[in-house]
């Protein structure tokens, strides 16, 4: 398999000169269809040069390196940034159930796809300057997501554009949710638990104060348990638009 290379021959200065027509920095997936069938009725030999013939030449040109860079990411996906599984993030050596593993796996993984492998993908196409930290940027992610969500078509959002905001959404939850208060703190139970010692705990537990107490922590609960389950149906919705 051909590496994912950051620039392309027939999408150089070059090749548009070749082609005849600039081709844009980014377009929806229908979008680019037009714009391919375009270019090609306009030019068709100077556009199967610069999107073909070029194309050609530079695998040609890269097949020493790109065989050596297939060896060199097998084993970087399969011992350091290993793809072939959903990281938690969870701590360690503590048992986690299954619904918990899974809302941590995909949403972590949401969030290393927009700090990461989108702050990437920016950092080489943009002109801003990039820091990154181990690997990640948020702002370099976040700065695409916006710009991407701006795009317009005939003066309507594109689908890139709806997927983006969409994925900026979800990322947000995300990083906010842990702030959520506690249910047990919010509901007040946690208060209602310390000012009992345990032989009085155990007489008053069933009073009305406490029926109602236990009756707020379980609202709580089941607004954060249903926030979370929408929170995925989303993201599993836009799961085709999680690419670079």
């Amino acid at each position: 398999m051909t590496r994912t290379r950051l620039h392309y021959w027939n999408c150089s200065k070059l090749a548009d000169f070749i082609r005849g027509t600039k081709k844009p920095y980014a377009l929806e997936l229908g979008g680019w269809d037009d714009w391919h069938k375009k270019a090609k009725n306009k030019q068709p030999i100077r556009y199967w040069i610069a999107e073909n013939l070029l194309i050609k030449l530079q695998n040609l040109f890269y097949f020493p390196c790109d065989k050596f860079y297939e060896i060199k990411y097998y084993f970087k996906n399969r011992f350091i940034s290993k793809t072939h599984y959903l990281k938690t993030g969870l701590k360690p050596g503590k048992y986690h159930e299954l619904d918990e593993r899974i809302i941590y796996g995909l949403f972590t993984e949401l969030e290393e796809f927009v700090e990461c492998e989108i702050a990437h993908m920016h950092k080489f196409y943009s002109k801003n300057k990039y820091v990154f930290k181990k690997g990640r940027c948020p702002k370099s992610g976040i700065d695409y997501l916006k710009w991407s969500s701006r795009l317009k078509e005939k003066n309507k959002p594109t689908t890139e554009a709806i997927s983006a905001k969409k994925i900026l959404k979800l990322y947000y939850w995300w990083k906010k949710r842990s702030l959520r208060p506690d249910p047990t703190d919010a509901s007040g139970w946690s208060e209602y638990c310390e000012r009992e010692d345990s032989d009085t705990f155990r007489e008053v537990k069933n009073n009305e104060e406490s029926r109602k107490i236990l009756q707020k922590l379980r609202m709580i609960e089941n607004r954060y348990d249903k926030e979370d389950e929408n929170m995925l149906i989303e993201l599993i919705k836009i799961r085709k638009h999680l690419w670079t």
